[in-house]
């Protein structure tokens, strides 16, 4: 099954935008921080749901850590499968 991840980093750019990276790649930029999470969990639903594929929305924490969540966004998964 192919994996896709969308990226969440834990503080804006200098221009005070997070950025969503879907497998690296850029796709949308927010003003909140909440508001790139809603974004990669709602895209994630809809491209699990549809295509079959394993999607998981990867937040930084703000100790540094990335975290993966699926996209019930509720806990992190332990690990990838």
């Amino acid at each position: 099954m192919a994996l896709v991840i969308y990226d969440i980093p834990f503080s804006p750019d200098l221009a005070g935008l997070w950025h969503v990276q879907m497998n690296g790649v850029p796709m949308e930029n927010f003003e909140t921080r909440v508001g790139a999470i809603a974004y990669a969990v709602q895209q994630s639903k809809l491209l699990g749901v549809h295509s079959g594929l394993q999607v998981l929305v990867s937040v930084e924490g703000a100790d540094g850590i990335w975290r993966e969540f699926e996209s019930n966004a509720k806990r992190p998964v332990s690990g990838l499968q």
